[in-house]
């Protein structure tokens, strides 16, 4: 059943993009082709023919999969803030030598452990949300944490 339904994924996702501008940017960092082929594998386990036509639930499917990834995806780049906008609001302002030292640091971390620094230290987000937004377990979520922490304060110490 899965296999038949496979015909389903681009109609569905062609469908689910122009009927979606907005999201369109975030859907760009999204796998949209996996995100749909899942879908109908799950969807496959729990289908009945007696109960709704295939086109139906598996186009039902595939849509709530993809709304649900892409509005995941589209919450975590609204949270993106650039390190230069927490360091100096205001571009044209003095910098310190200790801050023109910590900006150089954090721009030698990965975009991902900026972001997760930035989201646990500076807005406070709890594990428990991060873990949910990245499908891990908080304490995965605290590790990552202490691991960009460290290497935070290994790039600032090879600094010259």
């Amino acid at each position: 059943m899965a296999e038949d339904s496979l015909r389903f994924c681009k109609p569905a996702i062609a469908s689910f993009l122009k009927r979606n501008p907005d999201l369109r940017q975030s859907a760009r960092r999204v796998d949209l082709e996996s995100v749909a082929m899942h879908a109908i594998v799950m969807a496959a386990t729990t289908y009945k023919p007696e109960k709704s036509q295939p086109t139906t639930y598996f186009g039902s499917a595939i849509r709530h999969a993809l709304y649900r990834e892409v509005l995941t995806q589209a919450r975590q780049d609204g949270r993106y803030v650039t390190v230069e906008k927490i360091l100096d609001p205001e571009p044209a302002g003095h910098r310190t030598r200790q801050e023109m030292r910590a900006l150089k640091a954090i721009r030698m971390l990965s975009a991902y452990d900026r972001t997760l620094l930035e989201d646990r230290l500076i807005e406070a987000v709890t594990l428990e949300q991060l873990g949910l937004e990245q499908g891990l377990d908080p304490r995965t979520i605290a590790k990552r944490v202490r691991e960009a922490i460290d290497r935070l304060r290994s790039a600032e110490s090879n600094l010259p």
